[in-house]
């Protein structure tokens, strides 16, 4: 019984669920595809964050493609202008693939934008600082964040 007990309590405790969240889970959910754009909602552990903006779909060519549907982990790197931000890893025959700040296709390379409106006619998005925050927020569980708290960052696209 205690043998029992002992497995129950160390499998809760490593698997995360007494301590909180162990994956921080994003969804790109993809609502538009045109020959200029790709548009979409960014969904942070079942809550919709903002918008997204990618290219569109061009057979996964390097810099110039959406990236294929499918579910990828996620790293953060803090070497950047903005100090934070997530890179997919293992997406098929690409690399430095990232959700980051930014209003239009032209600051795209095969990454995700995010912002809190979207104009669909002129395939950009508006208030990327803002909606960036958010998704920071989200991570962090606060806005002022004193260390990053251990999770798994699982970003899925459909």
């Amino acid at each position: 019984m205690k043998k029992t007990l002992l497995v129950i309590v160390l499998t809760a405790v490593f698997s995360g669920s007494l301590f909180g969240q162990r994956n921080f889970e994003i969804v790109i959910e993809r609502k538009l595809s045109s020959a200029a754009c790709t548009l979409g909602y960014l969904i942070a552990d079942k809550k919709v964050i903002c918008h997204t903006l990618e290219l569109p779909w061009e057979n996964n060519t390097k810099n110039i493609s959406c990236i294929p549907p499918g579910s990828y982990n996620g790293i953060l790197r803090y070497d950047k202008n903005d100090g934070w931000r997530i890179q997919l890893e293992n997406v098929p025959d690409r690399d430095g693939v990232q959700i980051h700040m930014g209003n239009y296709t032209k600051q795209i390379k095969g990454c995700v934008l995010v912002g809190m409106e979207t104009d669909i006619e002129n395939c950009n998005v508006r208030n990327s600082k803002l909606a960036y925050s958010k998704l920071k927020d989200a991570f962090y569980g606060t806005s002022n964040p004193n260390s990053t708290p251990d999770k798994n960052i699982i970003v899925t696209f459909k």
